[in-house]
């Protein structure tokens, strides 16, 4: 059959090079380079022995050549019938190559279960030392790869390794790991670069590497028996389809001027509308549209014929962003000067699926470097940043011998093609499976806001998500807090308090995670700012005891436009509340700046959550522990000489001083080394804050900026706790908290030795 090609194989070495230079993901790199299959090689020169045929293979490892103990083909290589016709081997090799017809290219190379192979009865003679080596025909080569013969070297490739196993064939290492050392037998089998052994011919043993492999091109060359070459996956773009749909082939076939083009005045071919489909007739109906069909050749004037073939859909799809940009131009495809300034640096952010890596992808990349040799434009790469949307899943039958998926109707069956028990495992929602769930009876229970809300949280939008019914009913709940936070809100009056400079300080630093997060489209790392963390807060700022009016105002109008994206609905609802006359989505969010204070305010508050959580399993522990209820907290804060070294440590820490080397010398010069009692503490203390020990880092590199900075500015822990002790015994639930730096009262438990910055003794009685 004549098919239509495009010549893509041009542009392979300029698609693999130019993948270093743009943002995609690594997976989707790693899939377009196995594609393009790019290998560096040899082919390599095998006569049959007894006849005038030669196997011609490529290899990546020509130095491994006096290592091949057997040679491949492909079930499907030209040579394999006439080796076996006639002979007892036929019949074998008939029955393999039908099987592999049964399969498609992808599953050959990806799902074969068992690698198969069938002699062929006849000898390949290798070219650089004679050996007569066994021809067989195997499953895993495939036809359409390299030329379809595979050189087999069991002693340096695992596939090899396990083919001549099973079918007791010879296995000769050649290659070694050290040059001293002698080529052995391995399995796994030794498949890195090596020195060269057992060459059986001079001038080749101890050769290592690409100096090997450029040897023995060399000797291939010279000897007329192969060549250095480099080898693609990728073939060229069939493009054409036997159908009624897709974008006209414009060409003509003209019984005296053969295949010319279509005038460029008569551009675009249209596809005509009066087409007839019938059952009763195959083919392309356009080959029996008369008036579609028939037309005059533009060369000669002679009557000529269309060509009734059509393209490939991705041909359109692999330019329509290009046309996006000037899409009413009405006398070409799209004006370059124009696309050059929208498609400058590719577009911004591009969104598809994982399906299109090697497809659309691709192929839209192959044509923006054809337009741009064509002179239509000038950029050469299409996609400035790439995301691939991940899959939503649901369960499915599932045959674990097989690796299939089957529709749902088959839940609790048995598999129809091995009768084993079908199992059910997560896979891609589509029809084909009957997995899929309908949004529609969520957002009548629930409500958009929260169906959407469900899906953003579930999983960033290049990672596949699990879909659960019990999930949507846990972000439902957290709607409904949100709703509740921002009611609440509506009867505040003027009442500041400290705690106000907290929700403001953590509603700059959200806003501006969120931001980060929204621009590198890191979804649910957004969603989780906007509908979890920043209720979080609020939930913690009423429970300090927050509640004027002003803060709260302000609070919302930066945390509304945040809850916009995921759930539009009920963030309109609330901006309309405000007061706002326009619609939240028209709203052009405002940056927000840092204040140099808020790193304090947030600081403090983290110290207070610390310190409770770390009261908490103290208390569990005495509880157990004790005899008697408990009603008092007393917490021992670190006391100033060791904060004095914290500061200290600190210090020398941005001035890149080595603590290992110096540390101990540096410490002696201290002042509060001078005093006796305390010098083995001050030790002990130092080299906790510095060096550490073997299961933990020095404490300077492990505390966060705020912390860091609340010990630069002596923050008095013993004054903030005993300001806060109401608020502390009541989440605790005792009578009393009680606070003093350590030397200042009792060491109640002796909880004074273990005390030191940010990291207080606690004892309860």
């Amino acid at each position: 059959m004549a098919q239509w090609f495009l010549r893509m194989t041009e542009y392979a070495d300029e698609l693999l090079d130019d993948l270093e230079n743009i943002d995609f993901p690594e997976n989707v790199k790693a899939m377009q380079r196995n594609w393009i299959g790019r290998s560096q090689g040899a082919h390599i020169d095998f006569s049959v022995e007894g006849e005038d045929s030669v196997i011609g293979a490529f290899t990546t490892r020509p130095d491994t050549i006096f290592g091949v103990t057997f040679v491949t083909l492909s079930p499907e290589h030209p040579l394999c019938e006439s080796l076996v016709l006639g002979t007892e081997y036929e019949e074998d090799w008939r029955n393999l190559r039908d099987e592999c017809a049964k399969m498609s290219e992808f599953e050959r190379i990806n799902m074969l279960k068992e690698k198969k192979g069938v002699p062929l009865g006849r000898f390949a003679v290798n070219p650089l030392n004679g050996d007569k080596v066994p021809i067989y025909a195997g499953n895993f080569v495939v036809a359409s790869y390299g030329t379809g013969a595979v050189m087999a070297v069991p002693g340096h490739d695992q596939r090899d390794y396990d083919f001549a196993r099973k079918y007791n064939l010879p296995i000769k290492p050649v290659l070694s790991r050290n040059p001293d050392d002698e080529a052995i037998e391995q399995n796994p089998v030794f498949d890195s670069l090596g020195y060269m052994k057992n060459s059986s011919r001079d001038g080749f043993d101890g050769l290592f590497g690409d100096e090997a492999k450029a040897r023995v091109i060399e000797t291939l060359e010279s000897e007329g028996s192969g060549y250095g070459t480099v080898q693609y996956r990728l073939k060229d773009w069939l493009l054409s389809r036997q159908r009624f749909w897709g974008t006209p082939i414009p060409m003509l076939h003209c019984d005296s001027c053969g295949v010319i083009p279509v005038s460029s005045s008569d551009l675009p071919v249209r596809l005509p509308l009066d087409i007839k489909f019938s059952w009763d007739e195959s083919g392309n109906p356009l080959a029996s549209n008369e008036e579609f069909l028939n037309v005059n050749c533009p060369k000669c004037g002679e009557l000529a014929k269309r060509e009734t073939d059509t393209m490939d859909t991705f041909y359109d799809s692999s330019w329509y962003f290009f046309r996006y940009a000037n899409s009413k131009n009405l006398s070409s495809p799209f004006d370059k000067e124009i696309v050059d300034y929208w498609m400058q640096d590719g577009i911004d952010l591009y969104i598809g699926g994982i399906e299109h890596a090697v497809m659309h992808l691709l192929y839209a990349r192959f044509f923006t470097k054809a337009m741009r040799d064509l002179e239509m434009n000038s950029i050469g790469e299409p996609f400035g940043q790439l995301v691939c949307q991940g899959m939503l899943n649901a369960p499915a039958p599932f045959c674990s011998e097989c690796n299939i998926e089957y529709h749902v109707d088959k839940n609790g069956g048995k598999c129809p093609t091995c009768d084993a028990a079908l199992e059910n495992r997560q896979a891609k929602m589509s029809k084909s499976l009957g997995n899929t769930v309908s949004p529609g009876s969520m957002v009548e229970e629930y409500g958009a806001d929260t169906v959407r809300l469900f899906i953003l949280y579930g999983a960033n939008p290049e990672a596949g998500m699990d879909w659960s019914d019990n999930a949507i009913i846990s972000n439902h709940k957290q709607m409904q807090s949100i709703i509740d936070a921002f009611e609440s809100s509506r009867s505040f009056i003027d009442e500041p308090s400290e705690i106000d400079s907290w929700l403001l300080s953590k509603m700059r630093l959200n806003h501006l995670r969120w931001e980060s997060a929204m621009e590198n489209v890191s979804l649910r790392e957004g969603v989780m700012i906007s509908h979890f963390e920043m209720l979080s807060d609020w939930q913690w700022y009423r429970r300090r005891g927050g509640s004027n009016r002003k803060s709260a105002e302000l609070f919302f109008r930066h945390w509304i436009p945040m809850l916009a994206p995921a759930t539009p609905h009920i963030a309109e609802e609330f901006w309309s509340k405000i007061g706002n006359q326009e619609m939240v989505s028209e709203y052009i969010i405002n940056s927000v700046s840092e204040l140099e204070d808020d790193i304090i305010h947030i600081a403090k508050e983290e110290y207070l959550r610390d310190l409770i959580d770390s009261s908490r399993n103290v208390k569990g522990l005495a509880m157990r522990h004790s005899k008697v209820d408990i009603s008092k907290c007393i917490i021992q804060t670190s006391p100033s000489w060791k904060n004095d070294i914290a500061i200290e440590a600190l210090s020398l820490l941005n001035e890149n001083f080595n603590f290992k080397k110096n540390g101990m010398n540096h410490v002696k010069s201290l002042e509060v080394f001078g005093v006796e009692k305390l010098r083995g503490d001050v030790i002990q203390t130092w080299q906790s804050f510095t060096t550490g020990n073997k299961k933990t880092r020095g404490k300077i590199y492990t505390w966060s900026e705020a912390e860091k900075c609340l010990i630069n500015l002596r923050f008095n822990e013993s004054e903030f706790i005993n300001n806060n002790a109401d608020f502390i015994a009541n989440t605790l639930s005792v009578d009393n908290v009680f606070s003093y730096d350590v030397g200042d009262g009792d060491d109640v438990a002796g909880k004074a030795r273990v005390s030191s910055p940010l990291n207080p003794g606690i004892a309860f009685v």
